[in-house]
């Protein structure tokens, strides 16, 4: 399997709409999302596919809390949609000259300004459409002259992208702190 395409019932098909049998061979595989995919879909994927709860630690814990989570309706108010994306930053100050790449998960307005997502808890952003963002390429900190492609990733990247920054978004509803 060269593609895998991820619906928003969770399953993942080939590129002829066959469900994968194996989600664990499919992990290579360049990711499509398909029509109406949201982070409802990612959540779904985690409870179809159990075996991917075993790549990550972050992930039994989502998947167990989606049943728990509203049916709908879980999109704030102005948000348009939710992007992930690749950064390739080359840092050369203060410290030797580096390379990291990393994911980010960012919320996008309509008029195309980002949401910072951080302080949602995920279950108030699973019916918000994602998609792939650009792939941004940052030389030495010089974000005005930042060049930016096209993402591909494979489905244990996005996974992986996905899975960690939504650990960093929302503090859980059992530590909030209530007034």
């Amino acid at each position: 399997m060269d593609e895998v395409i991820l619906s928003a019932d969770g399953s993942l098909l080939d590129r002829d709409g066959v469900p994968a049998e194996d989600a664990l061979r499919a992990l290579g595989a360049r990711v499509t999302l398909g029509d109406g995919y949201s982070l409802r879909g990612f959540m779904r994927m985690l409870r179809r596919y159990p075996v991917l709860c075993r790549l990550n630690d972050f992930a039994p814990d989502f998947a167990a809390r989606y049943d728990s989570c509203p049916k709908a309706d879980c999109l704030p108010a102005g948000l348009e949609r939710l992007e992930l994306s690749r950064v390739v930053e080359m840092i050369g100050h203060p410290g030797p000259p580096r390379l990291e790449i990393y994911h980010t998960l960012r919320g996008i307005l309509p008029d195309g300004g980002d949401l910072e997502i951080r302080s949602y808890q995920v279950e108030m952003l699973l019916d918000a459409p994602l998609c792939l963002g650009s792939l941004r390429h940052v030389v030495f900190g010089d974000r005005v002259a930042e060049f930016r492609f096209e993402t591909v990733c494979n489905l244990f990247e996005f996974f992986e992208g996905v899975l960690w920054q939504l650990a960093f978004h929302g503090t859980p509803r059992e530590c909030a702190l209530r007034r």
